[in-house]
């Protein structure tokens, strides 16, 4: 990905049109266009301002690419790590009470395997597959 597309994605993430964000800059909507275009790029300066604007940093706009999981080869298949694509992997453990929330899974687990003969694994899969539908139904309109 170009700076270009690095600022018109981060526009969008934000929320802003182009005219909201040349307003906030000072600028032309037409200048915004130019950059999200490449045919022209804001000096050091404005770049700083515009990564305040879009609330994120000179390194994310000018990223040429997303980020995207690590992913690891091994013995008996792949190992992915999320956390550079989702932080919150990293700091939810030391931020809360995990064990409650364990438990009342585990016992999720072992009753869909009751159920339905499922091994622990294919009870978990399909446990999470189940979340995953409901957090987007309910919370991703």
């Amino acid at each position: 990905m170009d700076l270009g597309k690095n600022i018109a994605k981060a526009r969008k993430d934000a929320n802003m049109t182009q005219e909201q964000l040349a307003e906030k800059l000072q600028v032309a909507r037409q200048t915004v266009s130019k950059w999200e275009a490449g045919t022209t790029m804001p000096t050091v300066p404005g770049l700083v301002k515009l990564a305040e604007a879009l609330e994120t940093d000179c390194n994310s706009l000018l990223a040429e690419e997303e980020k995207q999981p690590e992913i690891k080869q091994t013995e008996t298949g792949y190992v992915v790590d999320w956390t550079k694509l989702y932080p919150i992997l990293v700091t939810y453990q030391q931020e809360m009470d995990c064990t409650p929330y364990e438990v009342q899974f585990a016992a999720m687990i072992r009753e869909v395997q009751k159920t339905y003969g499922y091994s622990a694994e294919d009870a978990m899969l399909a446990l999470k597959d189940i979340f995953a539908k409901t957090y987007f139904k309910e919370f991703q309109p």
